[in-house]
């Protein structure tokens, strides 16, 4: 079985599952999990204001209390934070193309570094930084960033979030000779989802 996991690397929901992601792929080959960005976030240009900063900071505290992943929610951003996800997205496929197979490993690192560290993400130095503890070319990424290619592969991850109409973050999906079926909108616990992966394979 195959599976597609839409995510982003700033949804707090998509941390809140990542423990679930990590036991998916011990459990399976990772070339068995492709990964699809999601455009959360992904042309917001203005800073953040108080009313957003106190939304995302509610949000924190229920993924928290849900799912017990940390969080540092002194959330200590610059006053010009712009919660804009377009540039950590693009690194991501930056990444996948020089280590495929850490890809997810890689998004856990991302998201970490985001909502525990307080690093901005949307800062292209800090980026290359959190490459340094994976065998990469960080000149090759940094270039690859910025290709119009990577740019390309990302917005074939955005038409097909709305191909399949994916509204909920995270998502994770069976695909099967390019049919898909659903098996969690949403956060779902990892006994949960295996029974539903489980259900899926004998149906």
């Amino acid at each position: 079985m195959k599976f597609v996991y839409f995510a982003s690397p700033m949804c707090s929901w998509c941390w809140g599952f990542s423990p679930v992601m990590q036991r998916l792929k011990a459990s399976f080959p990772a070339n068995n999990i492709r990964l699809v960005l999601t455009p959360f976030r992904i042309d917001t240009m203005q800073p953040m204001d108080d009313a957003l900063r106190n939304y995302v900071l509610g949000q924190w505290h229920n993924v928290h209390k849900a799912t017990g992943q940390p969080f540092d929610f002194s959330f200590a951003m610059p006053i010009d934070f712009i919660y804009n996800t377009r540039l950590v997205c693009l690194s991501i496929k930056a990444f996948s193309k020089q280590l495929p197979e850490q890809e997810l490993d890689f998004l856990h690192t991302l998201q970490h570094a985001f909502y525990t560290e307080n690093k901005d993400l949307a800062n292209e130095e800090i980026l290359i930084e959190l490459t340094s503890n994976y065998a990469i070319d960080q000149t090759l990424f940094a270039d690859d960033i910025n290709n119009n290619e990577i740019a390309d592969e990302l917005e074939s991850d955005f038409k097909l979030c709305q191909q399949l109409a994916i509204q909920s973050y995270p998502t994770l999906m069976a695909e099967n000779d390019s049919s898909y079926a659903m098996l969690a909108s949403g956060y779902t616990p990892y006994e949960e989802l295996v029974v539903r992966i489980e259900a899926s394979v004998t149906s």
